[in-house]
């Protein structure tokens, strides 16, 4: 990473689902995998705070004016999710888990809690907002031997599913909106590589020990922030792969770097806020006769070409001192957001079927100087004025240098411009919850029934429950916890067995393109039961497992198909003489040393029908022969 007089400090924002048995406002439960039912529309605006002001990152989402589908199931939504009927009282489970988790930070819950409304009309939510509410404030995360304060803990409903979007329009589907989820914010702290990923892990599994958090893809979310100049702030909003917020905050900081060498050069040039202009031209008729497609394609369409000059900028907008910091790139993701395509920009051209001649008459339509360059956008007049100014007002940010604003993580660990930062106006009131007190009493009770730390549980599996290492971190970390250890409880085989099926072979599954999510913890729970009766192998978990998931079949008819298969003891000694009379050659070479590849053969044809443990005996024996 190159070196710079600016400190890079990191904050973590972790927003994690609580599995509780209804959501925040309503008693409905989410995710179910039935089939949505019912379907309505909207149109989001925002709204005025109680002082009049309106925030400027709700009011750069309404400039989309988006038409925004839902679909919602009876099942895991009621009119509480499609703002037809005021929320119902918050949910005391979820409340008790969020001051379970704080009371594990150290932190201290307020006398009161109070509900407030947060602007949000990106459609992820019907109100055009999302409650929200502090339930505990300061405390701290142990990792190792580093203490990380903790700012605030708030407990916040969930947004919907995005389902599908395009330049009109997204649909969303209910079943995800209201889910109970706790936002932990950690302050920032100095960014050390090795780390920012700790912290993050640490967190999770301080979460976990409750036994009281959902697991899965889009259960967990980071959102980090990242300052270099210790004044704007960026945040890069829903991080879902741990090993992907180095990257993110590498990349960051160099983008920021970047952004603050353009502004020095700026300031060389003798570019400041006052004497700044980015004057625009209406340049269709250059491109009358041009080769470039996109514009061909864009006029041919009746829509229109845009100059905005770059006062000061050439050679900026290519500036790239490492991969993918361009300012080009940033103006390109911000113009997107209104529909168009991207932008041409003169450090890049001649290029794309635009000439040489064409960016002459485009400099002298603006009044271009030997320091200048502009940008060119291309596409319908819809929103052509306000994506004009968002540009405009961008190369403005450039002086200033590193614009405090909310950004998106790609999947190659970069960030793309995703909205203004939130104002002041975000937040206000929620006026259809009344104040909940936190009792000395519900307090006391929380106290009292906290759970093992992380350390301990681990140590349990290995030294009460008998897993290994490996074992025991794995079903730690998985979202079998809860179910592996009602398994061991209720059921006779051994934990190692239970362990390794709940995580390894499942996980192999997963990587062999089965959609494990398909199979539920009582299918999993009826398949042990089934093995430990010594009804079916031990052997047929995988085959089960695979079966449920890639088929409409039951699981008792898969089972009961499984069962009517299975070999009798005459059947099996048969398979494995076929197997042995196959084989003499290596037999008579390798003798008893030839009883694993005896025994890999057998498991091809036996895997799943009859326990390893039967098949091995009954090869040593018939070896002997």
């Amino acid at each position: 990473m190159e070196d710079n007089n600016n400190e890079l400090k990191v904050g973590l924002e972790i927003h994690q689902q609580l599995s509780s048995s209804t959501k925040l406002f309503c008693k409905c439960n989410g995710f179910n995998q039935l089939e949505n039912e019912i379907y309505f529309k909207r149109i989001l605006r925002p709204t005025q705070s109680e002082l009049g002001e309106t925030d400027p990152a709700a009011l750069f989402e309404s400039k989309k004016s988006k038409l925004m589908n839902y679909k919602a199931n009876i099942n895991t939504s009621c009119l509480v999710e499609a703002d037809e009927e005021p929320p119902h009282e918050m949910s005391e489970e979820a409340l008790d888990i969020a001051l379970t988790i704080s009371y594990l930070l150290k932190s201290e819950p307020v006398d009161e809690i109070h509900v407030m409304r947060k602007l949000v009309i990106d459609g992820s939510n019907t109100t055009g907002f999302q409650r929200t509410v502090i339930i505990a404030t300061g405390g701290e995360l142990q990792v190792n031997n580093l203490k990380i304060p903790v700012l605030s803990i708030s407990l916040e409903e969930d947004a919907s599913r995005i389902i599908s979007k395009n330049r009109d329009q997204s649909t969303y589907s209910l079943d995800r909106l209201s889910i109970p989820l706790i936002e932990i914010t950690l302050a920032p702290v100095k960014f050390k590589k090795e780390e920012t990923e700790k912290i993050a892990l640490a967190l999770g599994r301080l979460m976990r020990t409750t036994g009281k958090v959902a697991r899965g893809i889009g259960t967990i979310r980071q959102d980090v922030n990242i300052s270099i100049d210790g004044k704007n702030i960026i945040e890069v909003k829903g991080v879902q792969q741990l090993d992907m917020l180095t990257n993110i905050i590498e990349f960051e900081n160099q983008r920021q770097i970047n952004l603050l060498k353009i502004k020095k050069i700026l300031l060389g040039r003798g570019m400041t806020e006052n004497n700044f202009k980015a004057e625009t031209a209406d340049i269709s008729n250059i491109f009358n006769n041009t080769d470039c497609k996109l514009i061909k394609t864009v006029l041919s369409n009746k829509g229109k070409v845009m100059a905005i000059k770059a006062q000061k900028f050439r050679g900026l907008i290519k500036k790239e001192d490492y991969e993918g910091t361009r300012l080009g790139r940033d103006i390109s993701s911000l113009v997107k957001f209104f529909g168009y395509g991207g932008i041409f920009h003169s450090d890049e051209l001649p290029n794309y079927g635009i000439t040489e001649n064409e960016i002459n008459k485009i400099s002298i339509k603006i009044k271009n100087e030997s320091d200048d360059g502009f940008i060119i956008l291309a596409g319908n007049k819809e929103n052509m004025n306000i994506t004009v100014k968002s540009i405009q007002n961008r190369l403005c940010q450039c002086i200033i240098g590193i614009p405090a604003e909310t950004r998106t993580p790609t999947e190659d660990g970069k960030t793309n411009y995703m909205r203004p930062r939130p104002g002041s106006a975000r937040m206000y009131p929620e006026t259809d919850i009344i104040p909940v007190k936190i009792t000395d009493d519900k307090k006391l009770k929380i106290k009292k029934i906290l759970p093992q730390t992380y350390e301990e549980q681990i140590n349990n599996y290995k030294n009460n429950i008998g897993l290994n290492d490996k074992l025991s971190i794995q079903i730690f970390d998985s979202k079998y916890k809860t179910l592996f250890e009602k398994l061991i409880k209720n059921i006779d085989l051994p934990a190692n067995f239970i362990a390794a099926q709940l995580t390894e072979t499942l996980i192999n599954l997963s990587r062999n393109n089965v959609n494990i999510n398909k199979i539920t913890n009582n299918e999993l729970e009826e398949i042990f039961r089934e093995i430990e009766k010594g009804v079916i192998a031990k052997e047929s978990f995988e085959k089960i497992v695979e079966d449920i998931c890639e088929s409409d079949h039951d699981i008792n008819n898969i089972i009961n198909e499984m069962k009517s298969s299975k070999l009798s003891e005459k059947d099996i000694e048969k398979i494995i003489l076929e197997i042995i009379d196959a084989k003499k050659e290596i037999i008579n070479e390798k003798g008893e040393k030839s009883f694993s590849i005896l025994m890999g053969e057998a498991m091809k044809q036996l895997r799943g029908k009859v326990d390893g443990k039967i098949v091995s005996d009954k090869i040593k024996k018939l070896l002997k022969k």
